[in-house]
């Protein structure tokens, strides 16, 4: 179909163009516990002015490429040392647009930054993420009127046992009720399917991880909500929501690498037909296929958002997106950190109908502030326009470190494609750097009234 109003704004290719590190003093560093079983790294130490953070190996991408992650609040600015435990003779420190300098000394790498999400290549070594938040404003405390603490329902917090009945049963209570803030405290939580419910709130402390169980059979908790390419359930649920949150500081673990291999394709966060709902500072990794999908949902904001796939270097890509709005309107993804085995953003009109109902157009999506490294399309319309337009829809102060396809509009179906910008867009490595598509038929699927 048509694409008008196509907007390249101060698009730069290999261009690291940024701002230097405050020359402030942290104030305070929040570190956070490792949950029960996380696996510590043996490659990187990671110290925040000198105090030790928790460095986790991602061993659950055994047979991909395994990665590692620090993960912490900071006000102001830190000085941060990387300790590599095996020798090494180069090194990159991504985003380079933001010209952080780094020093070398002997098997420690030395610099100074504030909340950043940075990716740390040490010769053809693992992957490290320094991921530093700023700090929470506010957050839930247990002791505050209208907080529940889930331990109140004697759930375990060691992984040890399924908890999804009774963690269900926690949230129905919250939900519009004088203690509407359900708060997880550090630990491993295993679940199968949960479903969020209108007017309430989850936090989940630093250091506490909902993770999902090993049995695929625990993923389909309830019905509801559309299906797409065999994937219609996922960890965490917001169906038919209204003013509900997904806060704090702790993690997502869909478990997805496993339950793939069991034929399960799912989520680790979707929601359908949901409107004013805020997912703000979570780390959401290991999707099973896409990471987070907002279907048919208006007003949603996710921020601070940490996005941790199985990235495959054994084959092209593996369905693993980051954050894909679909059919949704009115929303924002801002500060966020996507890694990912396709496409970190890819926004969609997935169905002429659904559920008796007609395409709901997407219109004025924002995504801003974003570090991306994948195998696909970073800052992607489609591949599905379905219905009657896609409009006003922008990527904003991007850094690609890595892509196949950097900015790429694929209008294959026959949604009127208008008002899309790609602004500030810093790109360190792409096959392609920019790809409109409008007659390159998908072989994976009918496309519907083609060009």
């Amino acid at each position: 179909m048509a694409v008008k109003n196509l907007f390249l704004l101060t698009c730069a290719l290999l261009a690291f163009i940024g701002v230097s590190p405050s020359n402030t003093i942290a104030q305070t560093i929040y570190a956070y516990p490792a949950y029960p079983g996380a696996a510590s790294s043996p490659l990187y130490t990671v110290k925040v002015d000198n105090q030790t953070v928790f460095t986790e190996k991602l061993t659950q991408f055994a047979g991909e490429m395994q990665v590692h992650y620090a993960h912490f609040s900071l006000e102001g600015t830190a000085t941060i040392q990387v300790t590599v435990n095996e020798s090494f003779n180069s090194y990159k420190l991504s985003p380079k647009s933001r010209k952080i300098s780094v020093t070398k000394s002997g098997n420690t790498l030395t610099f100074k930054t504030g909340p950043n999400y940075l990716v740390l290549q040490v010769d053809s070594k693992e992957l490290l993420f320094v991921l530093i938040d700023p700090p929470e404003i506010n957050p839930p405390k247990l002791t505050d009127s209208n907080v529940k603490n889930i331990m109140d329902y004697s759930v375990d917090n060691k992984g040890s046992k399924l908890e999804t009945k009774t963690i269900q049963t926690a949230i129905n209570e919250a939900s519009g009720s004088s203690k509407n803030i359900l708060y997880f405290p550090p630990g491993k939580y295993l679940t199968g399917e949960i479903f969020l419910k209108s007017n309430m709130t989850i936090y989940l402390a630093g250091g506490a991880v909902l993770y999902g169980s090993n049995n695929t059979a625990d993923f389909n908790t309830g019905s509801g909500g559309m299906s797409t390419e065999g994937m219609q359930h996922a960890l965490v649920r917001f169906l038919n929501c209204k003013n509900s949150k997904l806060i704090g500081r702790g993690v997502l673990e869909g478990n997805g690498k496993l339950i793939r291999s069991k034929g399960l394709n799912a989520c680790v966060v979707k929601m359908d037909e949901s409107s004013n709902i805020l997912v703000d500072g979570v780390i959401s990794r290991n999707s099973s296929y896409w990471n987070t999908l907002p279907y048919r949902c208006d007003s949603v904001t996710i921020k601070n958002y940490k996005v941790i796939n199985c990235r495959p270097t054994s084959t092209e890509y593996n369905n693993t997106d980051g954050v894909d709005f679909d059919e949704s309107t009115n929303s924002s993804l801002y500060n966020a950190f996507l890694y990912c085995g396709d496409d970190p953003m890819a926004v969609k009109n997935e169905f002429l109908t659904w559920n008796g109902k007609a395409t709901m157009n997407t219109r004025n999506i924002l995504h801003e502030k974003i570090v991306t490294y994948s195998n696909s399309a970073s800052c992607k319309i489609g591949t599905k326009t379905m219905g009657q337009s896609m409009s006003n829809v922008t990527f904003k102060d991007i850094d690609i470190i890595k892509a196949n396809r950097a900015m790429v509009i694929d209008a294959i179906d026959n949604a009127l494609i208008e008002n899309i910008k790609f602004e500030d867009i810093r790109i360190e490595a792409t096959g392609i750097l920019i790809d409109i598509q409008n007659t390159s038929k998908p072989s994976w699927r009918t496309t519907v009234n083609q060009c």
